[in-house]
């Protein structure tokens, strides 16, 4: 238990430290703090869609402007790990980020509200405790004998780690000066712990700056070599530079753009850490990420269970890895989206009518007519669906939404369906057949529609099936594609999801969602020449997924800022 003495002292502290360690931020941005729209851009001009409709113009390039970058907090976490080598509990407990167009990392999401100053304040104060309890493992000296001297070795080290840059003078005098005067009257373990505790609060440390080097408003500027290393490793990793990294930066090597390619390449041999970030992206991009809230009807579906969900999760993981990661997988997108195989275990594999024991998920072969890639796994099946129906609408709008990267008009105003027109003897196709007959539903309508009707294959949490209502479900239909006046004919959603990876739109799309993860912008601020040269890119290599992350960051855009 703490002493009295040191939780007064913690509570009289604490509007210091947080001025300390936030007033930059709230002078330059009108508080942040509890203000999510603090990081928004100016509004810019529309640019085309995916792979770009319309001639580029690289005289004028489309710049982002200049930006300050919460971490989110997976990157908080595994920057915490990378410097301290533990993160505490009270970070595992952090909210959820927020999402913006479907992703946790954009920049206009990632506020500091109140509540999150305040689970960062715990997280700090915890993360100060244990490098008191184990400031032998940090300190080159006693505690007990920490001086200014001993203090600025731990901060080159240490403040270094954490801010990923070299601290300057001023900011290492001032961190000196927050132990010199805590630590007179109240020991050095509480002048350690407030140092810790400022470090880890400064916007250095859960900010990522892209501010540049170049101070004229107006002007494109290069980001600092800091700044880059920051950008590439938090792009390809999700989390902070290292040594050689950092050493590149510090010899003003990574600004030139082989170097920053052969340092991307580096970083994408790291499986180890490549691949919960890449993870991360497909389980954003498909909604997959929160399938564990996704409850089904227990009267329905005794059997579907959290460890199922969690199995049908780890599936997902366990078969990007073996496209992407593993010796003899291609890396193409093609197969995630064609492959006919699996990873079950006792419990998963009877959605897949396969046969598996145990808790470890295994190989399977799957039969190809049911099951094509990421598209018919239980993990993207069941997260869209409903409780107890299988969501016609919300799976076909989603497909055409997100994976076909076709925009969808909003529903009509003041519009009410009339439920008197619907028998409990109907399937979910005859419901939506008669929904469509209203004029002012069936145009929209008809662009999804057809795509949720074809998924009627697969019930709310995954397993095949032939029949609804106990009459033969009819699969088929057609929607127009992205390209006008061209239509998409399929006999069902094998058929379909067939189609699909065949058609250079759908990985321009693909490539589009991708680029807007990684870079944390809306389509309408990327520039169109980066996004037509990205995804010619992505298609020269056979839609290969690294090659995809090294034409981003080779893009002219991702070192570059206006300001």
């Amino acid at each position: 238990m703490q002493p009295a003495r040191t939780v007064d002292c913690l509570s009289r502290l604490k509007p210091w430290l947080l001025c300390l360690a936030f007033g930059p931020i709230l002078a330059c941005s009108d508080g942040l703090i509890g203000k999510a729209e603090g990081n928004k851009l100016p509004g810019t001009p529309g640019t085309p869609g995916p792979g770009g409709s319309e001639i580029c113009n690289p005289a004028a390039p489309l710049l982002t402007g200049t930006r300050v970058w919460r971490l989110t907090q997976t990157q908080l976490k595994n920057t915490l790990t990378d410097t301290f080598g533990f993160t505490g509990r009270i970070v595992t407990m952090l909210p959820e980020d927020s999402r913006l167009e479907g992703y946790a990392n954009q920049p206009d999401g990632l506020g500091i509200s109140p509540l999150l100053a305040d689970y960062y304040f715990r997280a700090a104060d915890e993360i100060g405790i244990q490098v008191v309890t184990d400031s032998a493992n940090f300190l080159k000296c006693p505690l007990t004998s920490l001086d200014a001297n001993c203090l600025a070795g731990f901060l080159n080290t240490y403040g270094a780690k954490a801010w990923r840059r070299p601290l300057t003078d001023a900011e290492r005098t001032k961190l000196t000066q927050l132990y010199t005067t805590v630590s007179p009257a109240n020991g050095p373990e509480l002048g350690l712990r407030m140092v810790v505790q400022a470090i880890v609060l400064s916007p250095n440390f859960l900010f990522r700056t892209e501010l540049g080097a170049t101070p004229e408003p107006g002007t494109a500027t290069n980001l600092t070599a800091y700044e880059l290393a920051s950008a590439l490793s938090y792009t390809i990793w999700d989390g902070p530079p290292d040594a050689e990294l950092l050493a590149q930066a510090a010899s003003g090597k990574l600004s030139d753009r082989a170097t920053l390619v052969a340092q991307a390449q580096r970083l994408l041999s790291n499986a180890a850490k490549v691949a919960p970030a890449l993870h991360s992206f497909i389980q954003q991009w498909l909604e997959i990420d929160s399938l564990d809230r996704s409850q089904k009807d227990p009267m329905l579906f005794p059997n579907y269970t959290p460890q199922v969900a969690q199995a049908l999760s780890d599936e997902t993981d366990r078969f990007v890895d073996s496209v992407v990661f593993e010796a003899g997988g291609d890396k193409s997108l093609r197969t995630l989206f064609g492959a006919s195989y699996g990873f079950v275990n006792g419990l998963t594999a009877p959605l897949y009518g396969a046969q598996a024991s145990g808790t470890d998920l295994i190989k399977v072969t799957l039969n190809p007519e049911q099951r094509r890639g990421l598209l018919t796994q239980g993990s993207f099946l069941a997260r869209h669906s409903n409780s107890g129906t299988t969501g016609l609408v919300g799976r076909g709008r989603f497909i055409r939404e997100t994976i076909m990267c076709a925009a969808v008009p909003p529903p009509p105003m003041m519009f009410v369906f009339d439920p008197g027109v619907i028998t409990p003897d109907m399937t979910e196709r005859e419901k939506f057949e008669a929904h469509r007959k209203n004029p002012a539903c069936a145009s929209c309508h008809a662009l999804f529609d057809p795509i949720g009707i074809a998924l009627e294959n697969y019930d709310p949490i995954g397993q095949f099936r032939t029949t609804d209502r106990g009459k033969l479900i009819d699969p088929s239909g057609k929607i127009p594609a992205v390209k006008d006046g061209e239509t998409i004919t399929f006999s069902n959603y094998i058929d379909l999801v067939t189609q699909l990876s065949t058609l250079p739109e759908t990985y321009d799309c693909f490539s589009s969602e991708y680029f807007q993860y990684a870079t944390g912008r809306k389509l309408a601020q990327i520039d169109a020449c980066d996004l037509q040269t990205v995804a010619k890119s992505f298609a020269a290599s056979s839609y290969k997924l690294d090659a995809l992350m090294l034409a981003v960051i080779s893009s002219p855009g991702f070192a570059v800022r206006r300001n």
